[in-house]
């Protein structure tokens, strides 16, 4: 099953502005709305709850757009809970204008309790975890049970775990993470990924077994610009 839209602009760095809620009725809003129904068609016998978004590098747009598909799922009734999985460069705080502390490497090495580790944002249905702390034990982190528990718990909770995770060719953590994940959305920049970097991405996660549920292309330009918002993005799902 293919879906592909367009939609035009600059791409910009502040994160809390989610386009889908301050432009409902853009073509940008449209196209992601167009997302959703490819996503619920995979997802149509539930199999598929644990969703993680990678890049081949930094600066593609990843956490814009999973933080978009949060709130626009939780506007249709789904309860999700979104994770910044991205230890080494967190970003999702900044998305809820929230501190970094707190979070979860705090949660993992005992330092707060689970009530204190989900946090509620304004948006209806859409939960959140922060980061943390920062660490040198990235991988210790992400290869621990307490994790992998801990998604588990998740995933029994909410209709979605969405995961914010890094690059797949600038570290490993997005490959460790994939294990716990029940499929991979991956997040194409057409003006700054290069094809040969693209096809060693997507060569390492099929060999590393992991289960591609669709691709993005963002940063698109159109000739006309006639929908002029900050984010390009054009989706492709098969």
């Amino acid at each position: 099953m293919k879906a592909k839209n367009i939609f035009n602009g600059d791409r910009t760095e502040k994160y809390d502005y989610l386009v889908t809620k301050e432009q409902p009725l853009s073509y940008i809003s449209e196209s992601f709305q167009k997302v959703i129904i490819n996503l619920e068609y995979v997802n149509i016998d539930g199999d598929h709850k644990v969703i993680q978004f990678t890049s081949t590098l930094a600066s593609e747009g990843k956490s814009t757009f999973v933080s978009n598909m949060a709130y626009l799922l939780g506007q249709q009734n789904k309860k999700v809970v979104l994770i910044d999985l991205d230890l080494r460069k967190p970003k999702m705080n900044r998305v809820f204008n929230a501190t970094n502390r707190d979070g979860l490497t705090d949660y993992l090495s005992g330092k707060i309790t689970y009530d204190q580790l989900i946090r509620h944002s304004d948006e209806v249905g859409i939960d959140y975890i922060v980061a943390g702390e920062k660490t040198t034990s990235v991988v210790n982190v992400l290869e621990s049970e307490k994790l992998k528990n801990l998604i588990a718990k998740l995933k029994e909770i909410y209709d979605y775990v969405l995961l914010d995770t890094p690059p797949i060719i600038a570290v490993s953590d997005a490959l460790y993470i994939a294990r716990l994940a029940d499929g991979v959305i991956f997040i194409v920049a057409q003006n700054t990924a290069k094809k040969t970097l693209v096809k060693e991405a997507i060569e390492t996660m099929k060999n590393n077994h992991v289960v591609i549920l669709g691709t993005v292309l963002t940063q698109v330009s159109l000739k006309h610009g006639e929908y002029g918002y900050g984010y390009d993005y054009s989706y492709k799902y098969e």
